[in-house]
């Protein structure tokens, strides 16, 4: 009987900390996400999933994380990051806005595409 009260009821999900960054510090931490996410799709040789993404580069970043962060919540953070930053390679494609949904590619490498077209 708990568990159907606890399925209405939950406790408040955790809220993680904010961080003020400056310029500089964000140019640095974009420049290290555009390396490592270029390095899993050129080790991948293909398009990688949103959620295989998002675990490679926890892998990458190392088990020194203080908490332990819901992956499907990071790989979104890091789609709507990726959309932001306006990398001439690295790109998302998420046909929907839903958690968790899309592929990473190089723009420049047609191999890695999602969509392959015939009218290259």
């Amino acid at each position: 009987m708990r568990r159907v009260f606890r399925f209405w009821w939950r406790p408040e999900s955790q809220a993680f900390p904010t961080w003020s960054l400056s310029t500089e510090q964000r140019e640095q931490i974009l420049a290290l996400l555009s390396e490592l996410g270029l390095g899993i799709v050129h080790d991948a040789r293909g398009p990688v999933p949103l959620l295989t993404f998002g675990r490679a580069v926890l892998e990458r970043l190392g088990p020194s994380t203080p908490t332990r962060v819901p992956l499907p919540a990071f790989a979104d953070a890091l789609k709507h990051v990726i959309r932001d930053m306006q990398h001439d390679q690295l790109r998302v494609m998420s046909p929907t806005t839903m958690v968790g949904v899309g592929y990473v590619f190089n723009a420049a490498d047609p191999d890695t595409w999602p969509v392959k077209s015939s009218l290259r």
